[in-house]
């Protein structure tokens, strides 16, 4: 039997009857001919009891009420609508069945809502909730919060239910009590992150019934529900994080965390002083706030979520827009009703080639595009890795590329450079050269996985080639840079995964490190470990023949970091670090000599 399952009447009928017929068989005054015809009756009437007998399923459609109670509703006391707990919504109703009925006690009279289980791998057992006419068709956009405290060792799955019968299972995240013991909390499902089995999003508009499944497992305990809604806006508290080891920096510098609970953090920036835009791995993004100014992020709001993923993300100043890119796609989102939650998504550029890598880190032009001269926020400048280790895909890929802010479509893009075989992290930084400010693009570049080659720090410039996936470090004689090779500006160790750059002009720091930072993520797949860390990078300029370009040295600036991943610069001109291992974002200023 398979998991979820009973063992069904004709099949015990049967195995009941093949005994009488080994037992007939054994007589001798009944002949084996005998013996085998009524066999072969029984087999008739079996596969007719069969028939007429519906299959159980591991994971099973609404059944008939057992003994542990018919539909009920809870004593109402208001509309069913969002942001209000619908175990005590008007309208709802609640249902608690189950394979074997003694396997499961339900209490359903009012909340919480009390679900005694002693289910094995063979049976389910199912509480249920439906969802009234009278309540208001979702978007997509609302978050299912479900609070709830479990004793012992159930596991229920959540069933999403459509008016046409379509159930999407999906796993509930956190609560995992140890064993015999209980844990609480909130279970937050935004909706447009659901999907079946062959990725097809829920339809949140004919969303009937939601069901927690105790199924293909041996599980017994308690299971108590006290709260259940749709949310509008999905915020909580953010928690400061428990330092375990100090990160270690030059004396003077100050390490901090503001703001925590990011995990697998991709990007962030600083739209003001008080609040942050935050992107993880998994397509959620968030906004983050300072509310009572005292340095720490302590409440964050989901702003959008559902993105396959997210590893670019960028705040347009002039619109209000949000801009979000990953797996080959490029969105434009907007926040119409001012509520903090996306309520417009415009895809403006669609399937690009991606497969080791993908379209990554987004940035603005400065004043003025240093290349053709527009006005800031016009170009928005990224990075689109190739296709393979040491495979540059197609014409796209290993490139640097811009979209103009108005425009839409592959057609629309333009290459800026090639030869940039993973460009995570782009940077447009006023670097100090001859007395007067030169805007140059810095880009990391993750080198290849399974060779020795070095990672490096790209200085950008139109129409030159990088190298790969030819050239790697750097060029040789030097008398043959841009022919057709550019070297970079720095030389990373192998396998450090160089990813985002920050630029200091802070006043406040000493001279020699108002300059050029990279993120090293660490190795993944080299044999021989690279530690994390965030480097500093002293330039130099230099005139090669293929124009104004800088050579870099490097010094270790921050160590005992977890993964490290995106940068950013704050308002008063400190570094920020966004800590993809730990999810957590730290400030570093200059505090003076101890």
């Amino acid at each position: 039997m398979g998991p979820g399952q009973s063992e069904p009447a004709w099949f015990s009928t049967l195995e009941k009857w093949m005994k009488v017929m080994w037992i007939l068989m054994s007589n001798k005054r009944f002949s084996v001919a005998s013996v085998l015809a009524l066999g072969v009756l029984l087999l008739a009437l079996a596969a007719c009891s069969r028939s007429s007998e519906p299959t159980p399923q591991s994971a099973p459609p609404p059944a008939e009420p057992t003994s542990s109670g018919m539909p009920a509703t809870t004593a109402a006391t208001h509309p069913p609508t969002l942001d209000a707990n619908l175990l005590t919504a008007e309208g709802v109703t609640f249902q608690c069945d189950a394979s074997q009925a003694e396997t499961l006690n339900c209490q359903v009279a009012q909340p919480p809502h009390r679900v005694e289980a002693q289910i094995n791998a063979s049976i389910f057992g199912r509480w249920s909730m439906r969802l009234p006419p009278e309540m208001p068709a979702l978007t997509g956009r609302e978050v299912l919060a479900i609070t709830l405290r479990i004793e012992g060792t159930l596991r229920p799955n959540l069933y999403l239910v459509e008016a046409d019968g379509r159930r999407i299972l999906q796993r509930l995240p956190g609560l995992s009590p140890a064993e015999g013991g209980t844990s609480a909390g909130t279970v937050y499902v935004p909706l447009n992150e659901v999907r079946d089995e062959e990725f097809r999003p829920l339809n949140s508009a004919t969303l009937q019934e939601l069901q927690l499944v105790f199924e293909w497992a041996d599980m017994e305990g308690v299971l108590e529900i006290e709260d259940i809604r749709f949310l509008s806006a999905w915020r909580e508290v953010v928690t400061p994080p428990t330092q375990t080891a100090p990160i270690a920096a030059p004396d003077g510098f100050v390490v901090e965390p503001i703001a925590a609970e990011a995990s697998a953090i991709t990007q962030f920036q600083v739209v003001a002083a008080d609040t942050l835009l935050v992107s993880q791995q998994n397509g959620r993004i968030w906004w983050y706030r300072d509310l009572n100014g005292d340095g720490f992020y302590e409440e964050r709001q989901l702003y959008a979520s559902g993105f396959e993923e997210t590893v670019g993300l960028l705040y347009d100043p002039l619109e209000g827009a949000v801009w979000v890119g990953g797996r080959g796609n490029l969105w434009r989102t907007m926040d119409t009703d001012d509520d903090g939650v996306a309520d417009q998504f415009d895809l403006r550029i669609e399937g690009l080639p991606w497969g080791r890598h993908q379209n990554n880190g987004l940035i603005w032009n400065p004043v003025p595009d240093p290349f053709t001269g527009e006005p800031p926020y016009t170009w928005i400048y990224f990075g689109l890795g190739s296709t393979g280790d040491l495979e540059t895909g197609g014409d796209l890929n290993a490139t640097i590329l811009r979209l103009h802010r108005d425009r839409r479509g592959q057609d629309a893009l333009e290459v800026v450079a090639r030869g940039v075989r993973n460009a995570y992290g782009l940077l447009w930084a006023p670097v100090p050269h001859e007395g007067s400010i030169l805007w140059s693009l810095f880009a990391g570049e993750n080198g290849p996985d399974f060779n020795s080659a070095p990672d490096e720090v790209n200085h950008i410039r139109w129409g030159l080639h990088y190298g790969f996936p030819e050239q790697f470090g750097m060029v040789d004689p030097p008398e043959q840079e841009g022919q057709p090779y550019s070297s970079p500006v720095l030389e990373v160790t192998p396998h450090a995964s160089a990813n985002s750059l920050a630029y200091i002009t802070n006043p406040e720091w000493p001279e020699a490190y108002r300059t050029l930072y990279v993120s090293l993520f660490g190795s993944v797949f080299s044999a021989e470990p690279v530690k994390p860390a965030v480097e500093r990078i002293r330039l130099t300029p230099v005139n090669a023949p293929d124009g104004v370009t800088f050579r870099g040295e490097a010094s270790l600036f921050l160590d005992n970091l977890s993964r490290p991943l995106p940068l950013a610069t704050d308002l008063d001109g400190n570094l920020l670090v966004g800590d993809y291992g730990t999810g957590i974002i730290y400030r570093v200023r200059y505090a003076g000599t101890p």
